[in-house]
């Protein structure tokens, strides 16, 4: 009984340690300074394939949500479908505890953005700006290799810090809350926005919609969130903030079948 004990602590180890060793990711040299609204950092940003699940992400997943993305929301075309892809805050209210991952995807922005987010205990979801656990992800949003206002280099700086597949990972979201997220638009020189903008209309100063969602597949555990960062829709090309959510399997299985929700 004792050996095999110890053969099973040792096997749980062994889990453990494989499970440790997929997601020990590098940090990116460049960390923005930015803390817009003075919110703290949930934790450091990580380089795109820098572990075993991100790298899969990167091999598996990424090349074709890019050119989805690129495909839906060109730059400078007003996105028609904002009715169509407005999410569902359900689809953001945890029903299984996991640890989001948020991968950086792409940017289509003249403006210097931010992305945020806030964790809470809520019994109904709701598109109103929630009071918990807010946190920036990622407090400068350039890319260098925007289609627009960027330098093409295809390296990370201090002005352009983000490359495709650099993630963050999130603390657990547990059963029973909801994450949140939100763009804080055209920081100024102090790092501070001039407007932030949420899901839905009725919580936008403007009453435009500036977030979409989509599912971009039927089986994955991603969903690929864009924000518009231009007060009154601007372009309307909704492409200047664009990222990836791992919201689990569980969670995603029942968020894409509607008869699965919370109502």
């Amino acid at each position: 009984m004792k050996k095999h004990r110890a053969k099973l602590l040792c096997g749980l180890g062994l889990v453990t340690c494989l499970t440790a060793t997929a997601l020990a990711g590098t940090f990116s040299p460049i960390q923005s300074k930015d803390r817009p609204l003075g919110y703290p950092i949930t934790a450091k940003v990580e380089l795109a394939g820098s572990d075993a699940v991100s790298a899969a992400f990167q091999t598996t997943y990424e090349p074709g949500y890019l050119a989805y993305v690129k495909k839906l929301l060109p730059e400078t075309v007003a996105f028609t479908g904002n009715g169509l892809h407005q999410l569902d805050p359900q689809r953001l209210y945890f029903l299984f505890d996991y640890a989001p991952r948020v991968y950086f995807l792409y940017e289509g922005a003249c403006y210097t953005n931010a992305l945020g987010a806030t964790i809470a205990t809520v019994a109904t979801p709701t598109n109103t700006p929630l009071t918990g656990n807010t946190f920036d992800i990622f407090p400068n949003t350039h890319c260098s290799l925007s289609w627009i206002c960027a330098s093409g280099s295809g390296v990370r700086s201090t002005s352009e810090p983000l490359l495709p597949g650099d993630f963050v990972q999130l603390p657990t979201v547990t059963a029973g809350q909801q994450l949140q997220f939100f763009i804080m638009a055209n920081l100024n020189r102090s790092g501070q926005p001039a407007d932030v903008y949420y899901n839905g209309t009725t919580t936008n100063r403007d009453k435009f919609q500036h977030m979409i969602a989509f599912f971009p597949d039927n089986s994955s555990q991603y969903i690929i969130i864009a924000f518009e960062d231009m007060y009154g829709g601007g372009d309307r090309d909704c492409n200047d903030v664009v990222y990836v959510v791992d919201i689990g399997p569980n969670n995603a299985a029942l968020w894409r079948n509607p008869n699965g929700l919370p109502r």
